[in-house]
Protein backbone atom coordinates (compact mmCIF):
# COMPACT_ATOMS: atom_id res chain seq x y z
CA UNK A 1 0.00 0.00 0.00
CA UNK A 2 0.96 3.50 -1.29
CA UNK A 3 2.09 5.75 2.12
CA UNK A 4 0.58 8.82 2.76
CA UNK A 5 2.70 10.38 5.29
CA UNK A 6 0.76 12.71 8.38
CA UNK A 7 2.17 16.11 8.16
CA UNK A 8 3.44 17.68 11.29
CA UNK A 9 5.01 14.51 13.53
CA UNK A 10 7.40 15.41 16.38
CA UNK A 11 11.09 13.64 15.50
CA UNK A 12 11.99 10.51 17.93
CA UNK A 13 15.47 10.29 19.27
CA UNK A 14 15.84 7.06 17.73
CA UNK A 15 15.09 8.70 14.30
CA UNK A 16 18.73 9.44 14.77
CA UNK A 17 20.48 6.44 15.06
CA UNK A 18 18.24 4.72 12.80
CA UNK A 19 18.61 7.00 9.90
CA UNK A 20 22.63 5.37 9.97
CA UNK A 21 21.22 2.53 8.70
CA UNK A 22 18.89 2.95 5.89
CA UNK A 23 21.52 2.57 3.09
CA UNK A 24 22.32 -0.63 5.57
CA UNK A 25 21.66 -4.08 3.61
CA UNK A 26 20.24 -5.13 6.44
CA UNK A 27 16.78 -5.08 7.63
CA UNK A 28 15.80 -3.25 10.43
CA UNK A 29 13.18 -4.03 13.78
CA UNK A 30 11.90 -1.55 15.50
CA UNK A 31 10.30 -3.19 18.47
CA UNK A 32 8.48 -1.24 21.63
CA UNK A 33 5.32 -1.31 23.30
CA UNK A 34 1.64 -0.75 21.79
CA UNK A 35 0.95 3.17 21.33
CA UNK A 36 4.28 4.17 21.68
CA UNK A 37 4.64 5.25 18.00
CA UNK A 38 6.03 3.42 15.96
CA UNK A 39 4.08 3.69 13.00
CA UNK A 40 4.68 7.24 13.66
CA UNK A 41 8.43 6.61 13.18
CA UNK A 42 8.03 4.45 10.31
CA UNK A 43 6.29 7.83 8.68
CA UNK A 44 9.48 9.65 9.79
CA UNK A 45 11.75 7.20 8.34
CA UNK A 46 9.42 7.22 5.28
CA UNK A 47 10.02 10.96 5.02
CA UNK A 48 13.44 10.74 5.23
CA UNK A 49 13.73 8.22 2.57
CA UNK A 50 11.86 10.29 0.07
CA UNK A 51 15.37 12.03 -0.62
CA UNK A 52 16.90 8.53 -1.50
CA UNK A 53 14.08 7.06 -3.35
CA UNK A 54 10.79 8.17 -5.54
CA UNK A 55 7.64 9.00 -3.88
CA UNK A 56 6.02 5.51 -5.53
CA UNK A 57 8.48 2.90 -3.91
CA UNK A 58 7.57 3.17 -0.57
CA UNK A 59 5.26 0.52 0.48
CA UNK A 60 3.53 0.54 3.95
CA UNK A 61 2.34 -2.88 5.19
CA UNK A 62 0.09 -3.57 8.71
CA UNK A 63 0.10 -6.92 9.36
CA UNK A 64 -2.87 -6.44 11.68
CA UNK A 65 -5.23 -6.52 8.24
CA UNK A 66 -5.80 -9.91 8.07
CA UNK A 67 -6.03 -9.83 4.12
CA UNK A 68 -2.42 -8.46 3.72
CA UNK A 69 -1.76 -10.79 6.47
CA UNK A 70 -2.77 -13.70 3.97
CA UNK A 71 -1.22 -12.52 1.01
CA UNK A 72 2.33 -12.20 3.48
CA UNK A 73 2.27 -15.59 4.63
CA UNK A 74 1.68 -17.80 1.28
CA UNK A 75 5.34 -16.43 0.87
CA UNK A 76 7.82 -13.97 -0.75
CA UNK A 77 6.94 -14.99 -3.74
CA UNK A 78 3.24 -14.19 -3.53
CA UNK A 79 3.90 -10.98 -1.74
CA UNK A 80 6.65 -10.26 -4.59
CA UNK A 81 3.28 -10.90 -7.14
CA UNK A 82 1.12 -8.51 -4.69
CA UNK A 83 4.21 -5.72 -4.50
CA UNK A 84 4.43 -5.52 -8.33
CA UNK A 85 0.50 -5.23 -8.70
CA UNK A 86 0.99 -2.30 -6.77
CA UNK A 87 3.18 -0.42 -9.24
CA UNK A 88 7.01 -1.47 -7.45
CA UNK A 89 9.51 -1.76 -10.48
CA UNK A 90 11.81 -4.90 -9.55
CA UNK A 91 14.82 -2.92 -11.59
CA UNK A 92 14.73 -0.16 -8.85
CA UNK A 93 14.98 0.33 -4.78
CA UNK A 94 11.76 -0.28 -2.99
CA UNK A 95 11.23 0.84 0.77
CA UNK A 96 8.71 -2.16 2.41
CA UNK A 97 7.38 -0.92 6.16
CA UNK A 98 5.53 -3.90 7.56
CA UNK A 99 3.91 -3.14 10.97
CA UNK A 100 3.33 -5.83 13.49
CA UNK A 101 5.65 -8.25 11.81
CA UNK A 102 5.22 -11.21 15.01
CA UNK A 103 1.79 -11.72 13.25
CA UNK A 104 3.59 -13.47 10.25
CA UNK A 105 3.25 -17.29 11.06
CA UNK A 106 7.07 -17.60 9.82
CA UNK A 107 8.57 -14.06 9.71
CA UNK A 108 12.69 -15.84 9.70
CA UNK A 109 12.09 -17.63 6.24
CA UNK A 110 10.23 -14.50 4.81
CA UNK A 111 12.68 -11.99 5.62
CA UNK A 112 15.75 -14.19 5.39
CA UNK A 113 14.63 -14.84 1.48
CA UNK A 114 13.97 -11.18 0.83
CA UNK A 115 16.91 -9.59 2.26
CA UNK A 116 19.06 -12.17 0.66
CA UNK A 117 17.60 -12.90 -2.86
CA UNK A 118 15.84 -9.06 -3.30
CA UNK A 119 18.65 -6.54 -2.86
CA UNK A 120 16.35 -3.64 -4.21
CA UNK A 121 14.02 -4.64 -1.63
CA UNK A 122 14.94 -2.66 1.96
CA UNK A 123 12.75 -3.87 4.97
CA UNK A 124 12.32 -1.93 7.84
CA UNK A 125 9.76 -3.93 10.73
CA UNK A 126 7.91 -3.16 14.36
CA UNK A 127 7.04 -5.38 16.72
CA UNK A 128 4.82 -5.23 19.72
CA UNK A 129 6.47 -8.02 21.69
CA UNK A 130 9.81 -9.15 22.14
CA UNK A 131 8.21 -12.84 23.39
CA UNK A 132 6.70 -13.08 20.08
CA UNK A 133 9.71 -11.96 17.91
CA UNK A 134 12.24 -13.93 19.94
CA UNK A 135 9.70 -17.49 19.94
CA UNK A 136 9.52 -17.01 15.64
CA UNK A 137 12.69 -15.51 14.74
CA UNK A 138 15.91 -18.32 14.39
CA UNK A 139 19.13 -17.62 14.57
CA UNK A 140 19.86 -17.86 11.28
CA UNK A 141 18.54 -14.67 10.96
CA UNK A 142 21.77 -13.15 12.71
CA UNK A 143 24.15 -10.62 10.63
CA UNK A 144 21.55 -10.18 8.69
CA UNK A 145 19.09 -7.76 10.66
CA UNK A 146 19.59 -4.67 13.42
CA UNK A 147 16.92 -3.98 16.22
CA UNK A 148 15.93 -1.15 17.62
CA UNK A 149 13.69 -0.37 20.92
CA UNK A 150 11.56 2.06 21.14
CA UNK A 151 9.97 3.42 24.27
CA UNK A 152 7.66 5.63 25.36
CA UNK A 153 9.17 9.57 25.31
CA UNK A 154 11.58 10.90 27.79
CA UNK A 155 11.33 13.94 29.38
CA UNK A 156 13.46 16.01 26.63
CA UNK A 157 11.39 14.54 24.01
CA UNK A 158 8.07 15.02 26.13
CA UNK A 159 9.06 18.82 26.13
CA UNK A 160 9.06 18.41 22.43
CA UNK A 161 5.81 17.20 22.09
CA UNK A 162 4.77 20.67 24.74
CA UNK A 163 6.42 22.87 22.58
CA UNK A 164 8.28 23.58 25.28
CA UNK A 165 11.87 24.28 23.16
CA UNK A 166 13.04 26.95 25.53
CA UNK A 167 13.41 25.13 28.65
CA UNK A 168 14.74 21.57 26.68
CA UNK A 169 17.42 23.45 25.49
CA UNK A 170 18.52 24.39 28.36
CA UNK A 171 17.87 20.67 29.59
CA UNK A 172 19.95 19.06 27.06
CA UNK A 173 22.98 21.29 27.88
CA UNK A 174 22.98 19.91 31.62
CA UNK A 175 22.29 16.55 30.78
CA UNK A 176 23.97 13.44 32.59
CA UNK A 177 25.31 12.93 28.63
CA UNK A 178 26.84 16.06 28.54
CA UNK A 179 28.52 16.02 32.18
CA UNK A 180 29.98 12.36 31.67
CA UNK A 181 30.93 12.07 28.06
CA UNK A 182 31.77 15.44 27.25
CA UNK A 183 33.06 17.01 30.36
CA UNK A 184 30.77 20.17 30.91
CA UNK A 185 30.92 21.64 33.91
CA UNK A 186 26.83 22.38 34.76
CA UNK A 187 25.98 25.83 34.91
CA UNK A 188 22.67 26.61 36.25
CA UNK A 189 22.32 30.46 35.90
CA UNK A 190 19.84 30.19 33.33
CA UNK A 191 18.15 27.26 34.12
CA UNK A 192 16.92 28.70 38.28
CA UNK A 193 14.62 31.04 36.00
CA UNK A 194 12.12 28.32 34.72
CA UNK A 195 12.64 25.95 37.34
CA UNK A 196 8.42 26.70 38.60
CA UNK A 197 7.95 25.87 35.02
CA UNK A 198 10.32 22.77 34.50
CA UNK A 199 8.51 21.69 38.24
CA UNK A 200 4.88 21.65 36.84
CA UNK A 201 6.14 19.91 33.37
CA UNK A 202 7.86 17.29 35.23
CA UNK A 203 5.30 16.53 37.29
CA UNK A 204 2.97 15.98 34.45
CA UNK A 205 5.29 13.73 32.88
CA UNK A 206 5.39 11.54 36.31
CA UNK A 207 2.03 11.17 36.60
CA UNK A 208 0.91 10.76 33.74
CA UNK A 209 3.88 9.38 31.58
CA UNK A 210 5.56 9.67 27.98
CA UNK A 211 2.87 7.66 25.65
CA UNK A 212 2.65 9.75 22.88
CA UNK A 213 -1.44 10.26 22.81
CA UNK A 214 -1.78 10.87 26.52
CA UNK A 215 1.24 13.78 26.29
CA UNK A 216 -0.42 15.57 23.59
CA UNK A 217 -3.73 15.42 25.29
CA UNK A 218 -4.97 18.07 27.49
CA UNK A 219 -7.90 17.05 29.08
CA UNK A 220 -7.09 15.20 32.32
CA UNK A 221 -9.87 12.66 32.42
CA UNK A 222 -9.37 12.18 28.53
CA UNK A 223 -5.75 11.39 29.64
CA UNK A 224 -6.62 9.05 32.23
CA UNK A 225 -9.02 7.10 30.09
CA UNK A 226 -6.63 6.86 27.56
CA UNK A 227 -4.08 5.47 29.38
CA UNK A 228 -6.67 2.81 31.41
CA UNK A 229 -7.82 1.73 27.47
CA UNK A 230 -3.76 1.00 26.89
CA UNK A 231 -3.89 -1.70 29.61
CA UNK A 232 -7.62 -2.88 29.71
CA UNK A 233 -6.15 -3.68 25.53
CA UNK A 234 -2.97 -4.98 26.33
CA UNK A 235 -4.60 -7.86 28.86
CA UNK A 236 -6.89 -8.55 26.28
CA UNK A 237 -4.95 -8.27 23.10
CA UNK A 238 -1.24 -9.03 23.87
CA UNK A 239 -1.96 -11.73 26.45
CA UNK A 240 -4.36 -13.76 24.26
CA UNK A 241 -2.66 -13.43 21.47
CA UNK A 242 1.23 -13.94 22.79
CA UNK A 243 0.57 -16.34 25.31
CA UNK A 244 -1.54 -18.62 27.45
CA UNK A 245 -2.60 -17.63 30.66
CA UNK A 246 -4.62 -19.47 32.48
CA UNK A 247 -5.19 -17.64 35.68
CA UNK A 248 -6.06 -13.87 34.64
CA UNK A 249 -7.15 -13.21 38.17
CA UNK A 250 -3.57 -13.96 39.27
CA UNK A 251 -2.36 -12.30 36.50
CA UNK A 252 -3.90 -8.90 37.33
CA UNK A 253 -3.24 -9.35 40.79
CA UNK A 254 0.43 -9.89 40.37
CA UNK A 255 0.28 -6.74 38.52
CA UNK A 256 -1.60 -4.72 40.76
CA UNK A 257 1.33 -6.06 43.21
CA UNK A 258 3.73 -5.41 41.13
CA UNK A 259 2.52 -1.76 40.75
CA UNK A 260 2.77 -1.43 44.83
CA UNK A 261 6.69 -2.73 44.80
CA UNK A 262 8.59 -0.06 42.65
CA UNK A 263 11.76 0.60 43.68
CA UNK A 264 11.43 -2.47 45.96
CA UNK A 265 13.26 -5.79 45.83
CA UNK A 266 11.56 -8.36 44.37
CA UNK A 267 11.53 -11.44 46.63
CA UNK A 268 9.22 -14.27 44.24
CA UNK A 269 8.73 -16.54 47.49
CA UNK A 270 6.69 -13.74 48.66
CA UNK A 271 4.80 -13.17 45.92
CA UNK A 272 4.45 -16.63 44.95
CA UNK A 273 2.74 -17.42 48.51
CA UNK A 274 0.63 -14.08 48.53
CA UNK A 275 -0.69 -15.08 45.10
CA UNK A 276 -1.19 -18.51 45.63
CA UNK A 277 0.58 -19.30 42.56
CA UNK A 278 3.85 -21.83 41.37
CA UNK A 279 7.33 -19.82 40.92
CA UNK A 280 7.34 -21.75 37.33
CA UNK A 281 3.44 -19.61 36.59
CA UNK A 282 5.20 -16.54 38.20
CA UNK A 283 8.47 -16.55 36.43
CA UNK A 284 6.37 -16.96 33.12
CA UNK A 285 4.02 -14.25 34.03
CA UNK A 286 6.99 -11.88 34.69
CA UNK A 287 8.22 -12.83 31.50
CA UNK A 288 5.62 -11.79 29.61
CA UNK A 289 4.85 -8.36 31.45
CA UNK A 290 8.81 -7.86 30.84
CA UNK A 291 8.77 -8.80 26.85
CA UNK A 292 5.37 -6.57 26.79
CA UNK A 293 7.07 -4.04 27.73
CA UNK A 294 5.26 -3.17 31.17
CA UNK A 295 7.59 -3.71 33.38
CA UNK A 296 11.86 -3.57 33.98
CA UNK A 297 13.80 -5.52 36.18
CA UNK A 298 16.70 -3.99 37.96
CA UNK A 299 19.71 -6.03 38.35
CA UNK A 300 22.19 -5.12 41.17
CA UNK A 301 25.98 -4.15 40.76
CA UNK A 302 28.28 -6.17 43.25
CA UNK A 303 31.84 -7.03 43.57
CA UNK A 304 32.10 -7.98 46.83
CA UNK A 305 29.81 -11.24 47.16
CA UNK A 306 29.52 -11.79 50.84
CA UNK A 307 29.43 -7.91 51.47
CA UNK A 308 26.72 -7.21 48.46
CA UNK A 309 23.09 -8.04 47.22
CA UNK A 310 23.86 -10.34 44.60
CA UNK A 311 20.62 -12.11 43.46
CA UNK A 312 17.34 -10.44 43.88
CA UNK A 313 16.08 -7.58 41.43
CA UNK A 314 14.39 -4.45 42.04
CA UNK A 315 11.15 -3.80 40.09
CA UNK A 316 9.99 -0.79 37.96
CA UNK A 317 7.13 -0.16 35.28
CA UNK A 318 8.77 0.97 31.96
CA UNK A 319 6.17 3.98 32.09
CA UNK A 320 5.08 5.94 35.18
CA UNK A 321 1.44 7.28 33.72
CA UNK A 322 0.50 3.21 32.76
CA UNK A 323 1.87 2.38 36.56
CA UNK A 324 -0.37 4.76 37.66
CA UNK A 325 -3.34 3.85 35.59
CA UNK A 326 -3.16 0.02 37.60
CA UNK A 327 -3.88 2.07 40.55
CA UNK A 328 -6.12 4.16 39.60
CA UNK A 329 -4.27 7.48 41.30
CA UNK A 330 -3.34 10.28 39.61
CA UNK A 331 -3.24 12.54 42.45
CA UNK A 332 -0.39 15.50 42.47
CA UNK A 333 2.87 14.52 44.08
CA UNK A 334 2.23 16.43 47.28
CA UNK A 335 -0.95 14.31 47.64
CA UNK A 336 1.07 10.91 47.27
CA UNK A 337 2.09 8.52 49.80
CA UNK A 338 4.00 6.94 46.95
CA UNK A 339 5.46 9.82 45.82
CA UNK A 340 9.44 8.62 46.41
CA UNK A 341 8.47 5.53 44.73
CA UNK A 342 7.02 7.36 42.10
CA UNK A 343 9.94 9.70 41.58
CA UNK A 344 12.35 6.87 41.64
CA UNK A 345 10.61 4.96 38.83
CA UNK A 346 10.59 7.85 36.65
CA UNK A 347 14.58 8.48 36.76
CA UNK A 348 14.67 4.59 36.22
CA UNK A 349 12.22 5.23 33.30
CA UNK A 350 14.50 8.30 32.06
CA UNK A 351 17.62 5.89 32.63
CA UNK A 352 16.21 3.29 30.83
CA UNK A 353 15.78 5.05 27.65
CA UNK A 354 18.90 6.74 27.80
CA UNK A 355 21.55 3.37 28.21
CA UNK A 356 24.13 2.93 25.69
CA UNK A 357 24.71 0.24 23.37
CA UNK A 358 27.48 -0.89 25.72
CA UNK A 359 26.03 0.70 29.31
CA UNK A 360 23.91 -1.16 31.85
CA UNK A 361 22.07 0.18 34.88
CA UNK A 362 22.17 -1.29 37.86
CA UNK A 363 21.16 -0.81 41.82
CA UNK A 364 23.35 -0.93 44.75
CA UNK A 365 22.73 -2.40 47.97
CA UNK A 366 25.28 -3.84 51.21
CA UNK A 367 24.40 -6.78 53.40
CA UNK A 368 24.29 -3.55 55.78
CA UNK A 369 21.53 -1.80 54.36
CA UNK A 370 24.45 0.76 52.85
CA UNK A 371 22.53 1.86 49.14
CA UNK A 372 22.48 4.31 46.03
CA UNK A 373 19.50 3.89 43.96
CA UNK A 374 20.97 3.59 40.75
CA UNK A 375 24.54 2.39 39.12
CA UNK A 376 24.85 3.25 35.30
CA UNK A 377 28.21 1.18 34.42
CA UNK A 378 30.47 2.43 32.02
CA UNK A 379 34.16 2.25 31.97
CA UNK A 380 33.70 3.01 35.95
CA UNK A 381 30.65 2.76 37.60
CA UNK A 382 28.59 6.14 37.75
CA UNK A 383 26.54 6.09 40.87
CA UNK A 384 23.22 7.85 41.08
CA UNK A 385 21.54 9.10 44.49
CA UNK A 386 17.47 10.19 44.36
CA UNK A 387 16.76 13.02 47.79
CA UNK A 388 13.52 14.24 46.32
CA UNK A 389 13.24 17.49 49.10
CA UNK A 390 14.83 20.60 49.77
CA UNK A 391 18.54 20.95 50.11
CA UNK A 392 20.49 23.41 51.85
CA UNK A 393 23.77 22.61 50.83
CA UNK A 394 25.67 19.91 49.42
CA UNK A 395 25.06 17.29 51.93
CA UNK A 396 26.08 13.42 50.31
CA UNK A 397 24.06 11.24 51.51
CA UNK A 398 25.20 8.27 53.48
CA UNK A 399 24.86 5.75 51.24
CA UNK A 400 26.43 7.43 48.44
CA UNK A 401 29.64 7.85 50.53
CA UNK A 402 29.57 4.52 51.23
CA UNK A 403 30.34 3.53 47.63
CA UNK A 404 32.52 6.24 46.84
CA UNK A 405 34.30 5.19 49.29
CA UNK A 406 34.49 1.35 47.86
CA UNK A 407 34.73 2.37 44.31
CA UNK A 408 36.86 4.58 41.70
CA UNK A 409 34.92 7.10 39.73
CA UNK A 410 34.99 9.94 38.41
CA UNK A 411 31.05 11.50 38.68
CA UNK A 412 28.22 11.01 41.24
CA UNK A 413 24.90 12.66 41.21
CA UNK A 414 22.26 13.23 44.06
CA UNK A 415 19.10 13.94 42.00
CA UNK A 416 16.98 16.56 44.22
CA UNK A 417 13.79 18.62 43.79
CA UNK A 418 15.08 21.94 43.21
CA UNK A 419 18.68 22.19 44.44
CA UNK A 420 22.42 22.87 42.42
CA UNK A 421 25.43 22.17 43.40
CA UNK A 422 28.71 20.89 43.35
CA UNK A 423 31.18 19.20 45.42
CA UNK A 424 34.09 16.53 45.81
CA UNK A 425 34.49 13.30 47.72
CA UNK A 426 37.01 10.54 47.75
CA UNK A 427 38.14 12.54 44.28
CA UNK A 428 35.03 12.20 42.99
CA UNK A 429 32.89 15.28 41.51
CA UNK A 430 29.91 15.10 43.24
CA UNK A 431 26.88 16.97 41.22
CA UNK A 432 23.40 18.21 42.64
CA UNK A 433 20.97 18.39 40.35
CA UNK A 434 17.20 18.42 40.38
CA UNK A 435 15.37 15.03 38.71
CA UNK A 436 14.27 17.05 36.08
CA UNK A 437 17.64 17.43 34.75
Amino acid sequence: MRLNIPQNLFPRRLLEEIKGYLDNPKFLVIIGARQVGKTSLLYLIADCLKKKVKDNSIFYFDLENLELLRIFNQGPKEFLGYLLSLGAKPDERNIILIDEIQYLDNPTNFLKLITDHHKNLKLICTGSSTLDIRRKFKDSLAGRNVVFELFPLDFSEFLLFKREDAVRTLLLETSLEEIIKKGVVPKFDKIRFHIPDLERLYEEFVIFGGYPEAVLTENRDQKIRYLTEIYHSYVRKDIKDIMRVDNITAFNELVRLLSLQIGNLLNPSEVCNSLKIARETFTRYLALLTSTFIIGLLPPFFRNRRKEIVKMQKVFFVDTGLRNSIGRNFNPLALRPDAGALIENAVYSQLLKNVGILESLHFWRTQSKNEVNFILLKDKPIPLEIKYREFKGCSIPWGLRSFLATYDTDHAFVLTKSYFGITESNNTRVIFKPVWL
